[in-house]
């Protein structure tokens, strides 16, 4: 802490008090010297910090005060300099002082500038992450709800189709081959929607549950692509933070759906590692490019700039000269620790 901000940091009554005493110090020391010796710059200390911590007529008013100050003790000047030059040198000095309590001002104007606009920032930034979070609150309750309701009634209807085809098997009815055709419709829209569910409401991503939720994600999309998606995971990796870890899917999953959707790659591969430094999350590809590298501003790349930010993290895009594209999001190992 500097010795400005130790003074600020005093109760106003005592500000007043050290100024004044510092004034009638000065004072006391511009009397007893001869008048060939100038003190406006130890005169215009005080004011400056008056000015720079108290409202402005009161930094003015004080600059005036000490001007008056200042003039009396060098009345011993007049048989030298006469009045003239006498009135000319208090002119100059409630000049010089008041230049000095307008310095004190604009800082003082600039630091409560710097002040609210730092706040309005801090808020802004925290209605953002609300925002997120609502949406990561709203994506869960539907997930939750695809699960428990649609998941769970599909569930009783392929159940309830399988009992019917086997009855209808027993009486040789030939209905039965529609009934089969109906619980493997019923088995298969079961199967997607808990997919949809698990993508939307992954499984618990505290502790060490992201690595868990990310090779979710790898098998059910897997599940889609035919066993093209690699995923490999260093152990004992925890991210405490539910928040981070729920980004760090997040990005993970946006980059391997533009991976999936873009790339034309044969193959593409997952990769969650860490060391003292940093956790990273990487999604490769051998394909021709991604939709990042022709669209840089595509709502994903953007979705994912702004998820990293908010956790700190730095994310990439990295290049071969052969083909494939990789997508790298790295956060420091601090981060996960706080």
């Amino acid at each position: 802490m500097n010795f400005i901000d130790a003074f600020g940091r005093q109760p106003k009554s005592w500000m007043l008090t050290e100024a004044f005493l510092g004034v009638a110090l000065v004072a006391v020391i511009d009397i007893i010297t001869p008048p060939q010796f100038g003190w406006l710059v130890f005169y215009a200390v005080p004011v400056f910090f008056v000015a720079l911590n108290f409202p402005k007529r009161i930094g003015i008013g004080f600059a005036v005060f000490v001007a008056i100050v200042g003039a009396l003790a060098n009345l011993d000047s007049v048989p030298l300099r006469g009045w003239g030059g006498y009135s000319w040198g208090a002119v100059n000095r409630l000049g010089g002082l008041l230049f000095a309590a307008v310095c004190g001002l604009s800082i003082r104007n600039f630091r409560e500038e710097t002040r609210r606009r730092m706040q309005a920032l801090e808020h802004s930034q925290e209605l953002e992450r609300e925002i997120v979070r609502a949406a990561e609150r709203e994506q869960m309750r539907i997930g939750q709800d695809l699960h428990d309701g649609v998941c769970q009634t599909l569930a009783a209807l392929d159940c309830a189709a399988q009992c019917l085809k086997m009855d209808l098997e027993t009486e040789g009815s030939p209905q039965a081959r529609l009934a089969a055709e109906i619980q493997r419709g019923l088995s298969g829209a079961m199967l997607e929607a808990r997919n949809l569910a698990r993508g939307i409401y992954p499984v618990s991503i505290e502790g060490d549950g992201l690595g868990i939720a990310l090779r979710e994600l790898v098998l059910t999309t897997n599940a889609l692509c035919h066993g093209m998606i690699g995923f490999e995971s260093d152990e004992d990796i925890v991210v405490r933070d539910s928040e981070v870890a729920m980004h760090l899917y997040r990005i993970t999953q946006e980059a391997l759906s533009n991976a999936m959707r873009h790339s034309n790659a044969t193959r593409v591969n997952v990769q969650l590692v860490q060391d003292v430094h940093q956790l990273s999350i990487s999604v490769a590809d051998d394909g021709c490019g991604s939709a990042i590298q022709s669209r840089p501003d595509g709502m994903g790349w953007r979705t994912m700039r702004y998820r990293a930010k908010l956790i700190g993290a730095e994310i990439k895009v990295e290049t071969k000269p052969s083909g494939g594209t990789t997508i790298r999001c790295s956060l420091p190992v601090p981060v996960l620790v706080n």
